[in-house]
């Protein structure tokens, strides 16, 4: 298993409709995401619209972003998705935090 975590800016004109989609992700891109290893999965936002992700995956990140990539609903759900980043694509254009610290 491996912890991953990452940061991306949401537009902050689009926030609270943001905030909106994530209160009802559709059931077959969160079936996708268990499908391909994504366990404990939660963003966070500060008032800015920086957004910080966290996620438990079984092998690696790499492998879980391409197996997503294979998914006609991710593909469905970025489209949705690109106008509230300043990147285009989140899924990416994630920026990767490097652990430094894990307590157990």
């Amino acid at each position: 298993m491996q912890r991953a975590a990452f940061r991306l800016q949401v537009r902050k004109d689009k926030i609270k409709e943001y905030k909106q989609h994530h209160e009802q992700v559709w059931p077959e891109m969160l079936e996708a995401l268990r499908r391909h290893g994504w366990r404990n999965y939660s963003l966070f936002m500060n008032e800015d619209g920086e957004l910080f992700g966290y996620v438990e995956v079984e092998e690696s990140l790499e492998k879980c972003l391409e197996g997503m990539a294979s998914e006609e609903v991710n593909t469905r759900w970025q489209q949705l998705m690109a106008p509230f980043f300043r990147n285009v694509r989140a899924d990416q254009s994630l920026e990767i935090l490097e652990p430094v610290f894990f307590l157990e």
